[in-house]
């Protein structure tokens, strides 16, 4: 009983045919709103000319949803499958198109305006979720050290140690470094804005130019740090959070946060060796003007921060209690039973909505650390939440028996998975994964790759699958061709000290190594750490 009408999953029904109707009214009006708001002399051709993306588009998703709500589907898929398909399709044209932010909306609605689920079903999955009030109070906290100057702080002290000076190469290696850490814990958006804001006047001081060999490679090491970095911990990052929560659901195996960091931290810092090697022996910029005068630039950027501040001191005490507190349990587990499972039982998000709430509690010198505007605000990067919403419904829906998807995907793959040695396959998934990532957004790419290939591989048996999650995950993160690829990337190319086909010429020669790296060291080192 779907929405109060009795349902066949096995042929197209009655409500099909309703479901088309609707979305052809809805559809209608949506175009003849955008209509009716052209206002000049030729209504009809200004439309046409100002809105053919959008007619175009928004008919290809129409177009799509109608056809797999009319196709008999094919064995094991349901009636409802096919609705849910239709529905994924139709939202990766928008996010292609339009960016992930109503369009992420608008896939929950359609779940629940379709009869893939209830309404109760389609929010409680996505926007009811755990998840969507961990990613929340994660931005909060991240705004919080932001907003009273920690992340500054951070970032100028790796490169105001005294053994940078003169050493040009040490200095640009500390400098992403410190990107590649802030990056670990902190939304990849803020991490970049905050280097950007460090290294741009740096440039310029100097006398770099926008499109510069050194420049441009200062510029594109923080996007790629920031988003090398992204696969480190699940602290803040969308992709890796859903990762745990999904192999859990799917599998019944238990990614701890400490785990998962101590996969994910030290492979991510292979990576930004690998960054480094590629900076130094193949990119080779000119680096002799970057010494004694950066040492001096960075020496009056220290003093004007001065005394580390009681507001900053708050911030990362809080920060650093309840990332304790996500790692206690997997620590203490066997010194102190009773209290771990009290603290495990209270999940991740718990810790974090208390942590970004005492930074709104505790007043400094009259003033709250953090405003609770300032976190909503400027703190919450609603897009990427949007998107976490709108994957978990999909996740929900594919996974759901009555569609029969993963049925279907295990039919399709298993033939090939099984006629191939398992490196070979788990090869071509990582280079698949890394491709299509700088061509879509990190999570939706990492989420697709995941939702097709681990239950045929889980069935078949061959895989670790908290191993294989992770590996997908993180791959999925490294998105350094183009600048389309993530926030990172667009904020350097779309500053100008970057060229698009500078960041993709060396982007593409990242790819190679990135998944030599994951399938011969990565995918072995976390079956280790991950089987226990």
């Amino acid at each position: 009983m779907i929405g109060g009408y009795v349902q066949d999953v096995n042929k197209p029904n009655a409500h099909n045919l309703s479901a088309c109707n609707s979305l052809c009214i809805y559809y209608i009006i949506l175009l003849a709103g955008r209509y009716f708001r052209c206002k000049k002399r030729d209504y009809t051709m200004t439309f046409m000319r100002t809105n053919v993306k959008y007619i175009v588009t928004y008919g290809a998703m129409a177009a799509i949803l109608v056809i797999f709500c009319a196709l008999e589907p094919p064995e094991p898929l349901t009636s409802v499958g096919m609705r849910a398909v239709g529905v994924f399709l139709a939202t990766v044209v928008g996010w292609i198109f339009f960016g992930t932010g109503y369009v992420s909306m608008l896939c929950v609605a359609l779940f629940a305006l379709l009869g893939v689920m209830t309404p109760t079903e389609a929010f409680s999955s996505s926007w009811g979720s755990w998840l969507v009030i961990f990613m929340i109070s994660c931005f909060g906290m991240s705004e919080g050290l932001r907003i009273t100057g920690f992340s500054r702080r951070f970032a100028i002290w790796f490169v105001s140690r005294r053994f940078c000076r003169s050493r040009p190469w040490l200095l640009v290696t500390m400098f992403l470094l410190g990107c590649t850490l802030m990056g670990a814990v902190m939304s990849l958006t803020v991490t970049a804005i905050v280097f950007m804001a460090i290294a741009e006047p740096m440039l310029e001081g100097l006398g770099y130019k926008k499109g510069d060999r050194f420049s441009a490679m200062v510029m594109m090491g923080i996007a790629w740090a920031a988003t090398a970095s992204s696969a480190m911990t699940p602290i803040g990052h969308a992709l890796n959070v859903l990762i745990v929560n999904w192999v859990e659901a799917d599998f019944g195996i238990t990614m701890s946060f400490a785990k998962f960091m101590l996969v994910g931290i030290p492979l991510g810092l292979l990576v930004f060796g690998l960054i480094l090697l590629v900076f130094r022996f193949v990119l080779r910029p000119d680096v002799k003007e970057f010494g004694a005068m950066t040492a001096r630039y960075i020496e009056q950027e220290s003093a004007k921060l001065g005394p580390v501040k009681s507001e900053e001191k708050w911030a990362i005490g809080i920060f650093l209690a309840v990332v304790f507190l996500w790692i206690f349990p997997s620590i203490f587990s066997r010194i102190l039973p009773g209290m771990s499972l009290y603290i495990k039982n209270m999940g991740y998000a718990v810790p974090a909505i208390i942590g970004a709430t005492m930074m709104c509690v505790l007043r400094v010198k009259g003033r709250a650390i953090l405003s609770f505007r300032d976190w909503m605000v400027n703190g919450v990067e609603w897009t990427t939440i949007s998107l976490c919403a709108a994957i978990m419904a999909l996740s929900a829906a594919i996974s759901s028996e009555n569609t029969g998807i993963q049925l279907f995907l295990t039919k399709i793959f298993q033939p090939i998975i099984d006629g191939a040695p398992f490196v070979v396959v788990l090869m071509v998934t990582l280079v698949w994964t890394v491709l299509q990532t700088n061509v879509m957004s990190n999570t939706v790419s990492g989420s697709l790759v995941y939702r097709i290939m681990a239950p045929a591989l889980g069935t078949a048996g061959l895989i670790n699958p908290a191993a294989f999650a992770f590996v997908v995950g993180a791959v999925a993160n490294y998105a350094f061709i183009l600048p389309s690829a993530t926030t990172s990337t667009a904020l350097v190319v779309g500053s100008g000290w970057v060229r698009v086909g500078f960041m993709a010429k060396y982007g593409l020669l990242m790819v190679i190594p990135v998944v030599l790296l994951f399938t011969f060291v990565g995918y072995p080192y976390a079956m280790m750490i991950f089987s226990g």
